[in-house]
């Protein structure tokens, strides 16, 4: 994180046993209240602040404007917060920043255990990106803080925990409870959603007491209850992640070389408890993005049609991957689609993604990769029809969408929206296929039943409640190679099913041969459970 070089000198009020500043920033600078002009009323169990005109430049400018706060405190000892601000230029967030806190800071991960302790650079917890629901619980000195937000939108939420640097409360801790308007309708005016402080809440309460609003508000199911869960899918229990051609060209496994694993294993687990999983099915991996269809060095259509046909005839259900938010734009058939259809940040800058060094120039600069926005109509039509193609021709049982996790505030369209209207536009014209995705955030919960867990992190313990995980493709060969994917080698124990998430095999060239006896162990093990 970054901060000023001098004291900001916003003033600091009290009320239910908090010191809080308030701040605002347009798309041209940062704004914080005039003290000239604050008026505050004060009731038993009610607080409201504002101020007809903001400050800048550390108090030196004045401009027009308002910024205010109503705290509200509820039976049960929690506070409400919600802030109000206008300005003459277009308004990106609202701030209220909690100070005089007690040293250390700490921050309290998803699963349990002892707290993080913040470094001295301080640490952004950001929702949707980085963390899965807009919520965090904080340690400062002795005390702990549940802090969330209840928002029935995805908009950017962010939690900046610092100790401050400079002024009067030097060496202190702050907490910054960061609101970010959706893009699309930044305006001289916001309102933030409800902030919701407790003090001494613990990680689960805080959790329970979120998912009792989000369960409404953004229409979680629990598992058992979901109606897109197709019911094959609820016998599944082994993912065999079959690579097919990495991004360089290498041939790891063609579509008779797939087959030929899958009656391996069906031999050994009946068909119907496995799911064909199918990264770089469509010829080099990322680079073949936005441009679906059998490989032709794989077996071609005639192969991949052969690989569908005798997984049935098998039992197993095939999963193939498609990119739900990026595509080749140097290839023809990629090429026309709009620029407004590419993602970007709220204030226009192209949003890049993830980089890889597929080609190991060791540049990481891949400018044809272009990150999509699902909420295109342009980008969903080409994604969806050619899925809905695909699947019509092959029968295959399951779509696999990658890296939805993805997400920016673009202006042009809201993300979330573009991926709920994907999927339901996929549910109506392919009813019973399974839909399935990368890593999540609240919202995408309802939306996918199954995902494919982050292996770069853990997923929070709670999303259990909702959907079922399996392991990352980077994952579950036996020897730790991680075929398509760019790490290389990652070692992990996903061909270890644990609550909540299937057990995950890989294979690329040469996994069979090599490890055909441990294989067989574990499909003794999962045919027997």
């Amino acid at each position: 994180m970054q901060f000023a070089s001098f004291e900001l000198a916003d003033p600091v009020y009290e009320a239910f046993g908090f010191r809080f500043s308030l701040q605002t920033t347009t798309l041209e600078n940062l704004y914080g209240l005039d003290p000239e002009r604050v008026r505050v009323r004060e009731t038993s169990d009610g607080f409201s602040l504002s101020s007809d005109r903001l400050s800048w430049a550390g108090q030196q400018q004045r401009a027009e404007g308002a910024l205010g706060i109503e705290l509200r405190r509820e039976p049960g000892g929690a506070l409400r917060a919600k802030l109000r601000a206008r300005a003459p230029t277009p308004i990106r967030t609202l701030k209220l920043l909690l100070r005089d806190l007690e040293l250390p800071l700490a921050v309290h991960r998803p699963g349990g255990g002892e707290p993080t302790r913040v470094a001295e650079h301080g640490e952004l917890l950001v929702y949707p990106t980085l963390v899965p629901a807009p919520l965090a619980c904080i340690r400062c000195g002795d005390e702990r803080l549940g802090l969330r937000a209840e928002d029935r939108e995805v908009r950017p939420k962010r939690f900046a925990v610092y100790a401050e640097r400079v002024g009067p409360l030097a060496g202190r801790g702050a907490i910054e409870l960061i609101h970010e308007e959706a893009a699309s309708r930044f305006g001289s005016e916001v309102e933030t959603p409800d902030w919701v402080i407790g003090r001494g809440q613990s990680p689960d309460a805080l959790e329970r007491a979120h998912l009792d609003f989000a369960e409404d508000a953004l229409g979680l199911t629990p598992w058992e209850s979901r109606t897109d869960v197709p019911a094959w899918a609820r016998e599944l229990r082994l993912v065999a992640t079959l690579h097919g051609m990495h991004f360089t060209g290498r041939v790891f496994l063609g579509y008779a070389q797939m087959l030929e694993i899958l009656r391996f294993l069906a031999a050994r687990l009946p068909g119907r408890h496995i799911l064909a999983y199918l990264p770089g099915w469509e010829g080099r991996y990322y680079w073949q993005y936005g441009n679906y269809r059998p490989e032709p060095r794989l077996g071609g259509p005639e192969g991949f049609a052969a690989l569908c046909e005798g997984a049935r005839t098998l039992g197993v259900h095939v999963m193939p991957m498609f990119g739900a938010n990026c595509a080749n734009v140097w290839l023809p058939a990629a090429r026309d689609l709009p620029t407004e259809a590419v993602l970007t940040s709220a204030t226009g800058n192209r949003f890049h993604g993830n980089q890889p060094d597929w080609d190991l120039a060791r540049a990481h600069d891949t400018g044809w990769q272009a990150w999509m926005n699902p909420g295109h109509p342009a980008w969903r039509e080409r994604l969806a029809g050619s899925i809905e193609g695909l699947a019509e021709r092959y029968g295959f049982e399951a779509v696999f969408l990658d890296t939805v996790h993805a997400w920016t505030n673009d202006p042009h369209h809201p993300v979330t929206d573009g991926i709920r209207a994907l999927v339901e536009r996929l549910r109506r014209s392919l009813p019973g296929v399974l839909l399935a995705a990368e890593a999540d955030y609240d919202a995408l919960l309802p939306l996918f039943p199954l995902f494919q867990r982050p292996w770069w992190t853990r997923a929070a313990p709670w999303t259990a409640r909702y959907v079922r995980r399996f392991g990352h493709l980077c994952e579950g060969e036996p020897r730790g190679l991680t075929g398509v994917h760019e790490a290389g080698l990652h070692r992990s124990d996903a061909w270890r099913p644990e609550a909540g998430t299937l057990a995950t095999v890989a294979f690329q060239d040469g996994t069979l041969e090599a490890c055909r006896d441990a294989l067989a162990r574990l499909l003794e093990e999962l045919a027997g459970s």
